[in-house]
């Protein structure tokens, strides 16, 4: 047959000897004497280290820090939105040197151009002057054969020259001009 268990409620004890109650009222109190007394000791410790001279000027320094450590951000951040303008303000200088550059090769190129056509036109003018010249004797060579021929007294000769001499000047200018213009 199997074992019977029983089971039984603990009795409540109501009357206690005086001397058990009190002996468990000063446990409690020196355990819990105890108990604080580590942490009232720990507390006394934190509160004259907390209101010493050098833990006041730890906690000095450490809001001077921080305070240092504000200013020096703030500095940062203008320092780069100075740095940010001054990059921009610099690239747009290399753009403008470049365009100036550029600009100053073109200028450059034109003006070799107007030289070399500068000096076209200069020999030009000297080789007109050179057919002026040699037209200008032209002329003068003809007057002096009119002047020889009139002294001769031909008088049919000397009347149909007086009347060439104006078609002769005019005949001189335009092979002149002609000269010049081409």
């Amino acid at each position: 047959m199997a074992p019977t268990f029983y089971h039984h409620w603990p009795e409540l004890v109501t009357e206690k000897s005086g001397s058990m109650v009190q002996s468990q009222w000063w446990g409690w109190k020196w355990l819990s004497i105890v108990l604080t007394l580590p942490l009232l000791v720990a507390v006394i410790i934190f509160a004259v280290q907390a209101q010493s001279k050098a833990c006041k000027e730890g906690l000095l320094a450490e809001q001077e820090c921080r305070n240092v450590t504000r200013l020096l951000e703030l500095q940062l951040a203008q320092t780069r939105q100075h740095l940010l303008g001054a990059m921009d303000e610099a690239a747009t200088c290399n753009q403008t040197v470049v365009n100036l550059s550029a600009s100053l090769e073109m200028e450059k190129a034109q003006s070799l151009e107007q030289l070399t056509r500068r000096e076209e036109l200069q020999r030009e003018v000297e080789k007109l002057k050179e057919k002026l010249q040699g037209a200008f004797e032209e002329v003068e060579r003809l007057r002096k054969e009119k002047e020889a021929w009139s002294k001769e007294g031909e008088t049919s000769f000397s009347s149909s020259s007086k009347s060439l001499g104006p078609l002769m000047v005019l005949m001189c200018l335009f092979l002149g001009l002609t000269a010049l213009l081409a």
